[in-house]
């Protein structure tokens, strides 16, 4: 038996994937947004009675023709950006935070920041409870370069590559938009965003999972590609009507248009979102 089924539950989770592809997308590379907001004392949370040290270091290295392995640390995020450039360029954002000002400062000098044609990483002082630092990284790769991302307490977010990709977060989100290639991506807290481009995916594949969050994946009118998604516990919403053979249940594998590579999105716990861009 053969079904058409056009899901239209409601999503409240979507919005705030949304907004931190706008957020990481927007501020690539925007070190003066960046000092602004790190500076805001009403961004400190709990941290209000510490200081803060804020500064950005930029350095190119090489492209190279193999994996750039990139590690934000515990509390760093990355976001890599292809372009028509033949380096790589690495812009490192580093906060500090301290009892006082000088600690602050002296926390900063002390984290050393690696870029090599095949590693990005960032180490420094040993984390205590008064004061602590994080590294995000904006980096700016040749197109056809493979990536490997991984974080910590941070998001990923990937543009305009087209090579061998793989995103790892713990706690935080992973984005993609304009990807092409072999593309997987995880996370174990936190949301799934894709925003697909063209009419299929050029390459191998995508394929993106979370355990905790929700999944939102925006697709062009007239797309081809074969289309697996769902989840265990949580609502699930198409915004276009798809043909399902057998058994409607909340993980399936379906053609939409003419079919294609594999583009794959599916969480554990959390709410499913697939809208028309």
């Amino acid at each position: 038996m053969r079904f058409v089924a056009a899901f239209a539950l409601a999503l409240a989770a979507a919005p705030s994937v949304a907004a931190a592809q706008r957020f990481r997308g927007r501020d690539h590379g925007d070190t003066a947004a960046w000092l602004d907001e790190c500076r805001d004392r009403s961004n400190h949370w709990g941290d209000r009675d510490r200081e803060r040290h804020c500064e950005v270091r930029v350095s190119t290295v090489r492209a190279s023709g193999g994996t750039l392995q990139i590690d934000a640390s515990m509390n760093g995020s990355v976001s890599v950006v292809g372009g028509d450039v033949s380096e790589i360029r690495v812009v490192a954002k580093i906060q500090a935070d301290g009892e006082s000002r000088d600690e602050a400062q002296r926390i900063a000098r002390e984290i050393r920041i690696e870029a090599t044609p095949t590693s990005i990483s960032a180490t420094g002082p040993t984390m205590r409870r008064r004061y602590g630092w994080a590294v995000s990284f904006d980096v700016t790769v040749p197109r056809n370069q493979s990536v490997s991302a991984e974080t910590h307490n941070g998001g990923v977010y990937l543009e305009g590559l087209n090579g061998t990709v793989e995103a790892h977060a713990v706690n935080g989100p992973v984005t993609i938009r304009e990807m092409a290639g072999d593309v997987t991506g995880r996370t174990t807290n936190g949301p799934i965003n894709a925003e697909l481009t063209g009419t299929s995916w050029q390459g191998r594949g995508l394929d993106l999972q979370t355990t905790n969050g929700p999944v939102s994946i925006r697709i062009p009118e007239n797309y081809n590609a074969h289309l697996e998604t769902g989840t265990v516990n949580g609502p699930m919403r198409i915004d276009f009507p798809v043909t399902v053979q057998g058994r409607i249940t909340k993980r399936f594998s379906v053609d939409i248009g003419k079919g294609g590579p594999t583009v794959r999105a599916v969480t554990t716990n959390g709410p499913v979102v697939i809208r028309r861009s």
